[in-house]
């Protein structure tokens, strides 16, 4: 990433990027610093922005909370949640046995395990068309390609 890129970030966006590099590589901040061409002193005056601290023993950057009550409060909104869904506890099942019993189009695990590769297919423009537009329409969640895999892997077990 260029010192470009990294200024029009938001802090948070700055800091989930550093610490990826610093856990996911031999880095240490001069080295995030220089990969990204940026000062130093520079590099760590803006990672504190935000009440964002480092801390060395897990050489990860993680937001300092200043006020306690900040924390009760984000406790009690978990307090809340867990409230809320006992309470609709019924309506989750519901809506889970719903979605079980419906013939719902799902994407198989095994597809997003797998190493990828690239194919070139030949079909009919007004079939492809028509094929995107029923994904777009009716799984707009889903990644053609994604849905394609499956349907590969559907035929295939099928006729196995």
């Amino acid at each position: 990433m260029n010192k470009d890129k990294f200024l029009a970030l938001d802090c948070k966006q700055r800091v989930e990027f550093v610490n990826d590099l610093l856990k996911n590589t031999d880095y240490d901040l001069q080295k995030v610093a220089d990969s990204i061409g940026i000062n130093y002193s520079t590099f760590t005056k803006l990672m504190t922005q935000e009440d964002y601290i480092f801390v060395k023993r897990d050489g990860q950057y993680f937001r300092f909370i200043r006020n306690e009550n900040a924390i009760s409060s984000m406790d009690n909104s978990a307090d809340d949640l867990t409230v809320y869904l006992n309470e609709n506890m019924d309506v989750l099942k519901q809506i889970i046995e719903k979605h079980k019993a419906s013939n719902d189009f799902t994407i198989d695990k095994k597809i997003f395990a797998s190493k990828l590769s690239t194919k070139t297919f030949r079909m009919p423009e007004e079939l492809y068309q028509q094929f995107v537009l029923t994904c777009e329409e009716e799984f707009p969640h889903l990644k053609i390609q994604d849905i394609i895999a499956q349907l590969l892997l559907d035929f295939s077990d099928k006729y196995k």
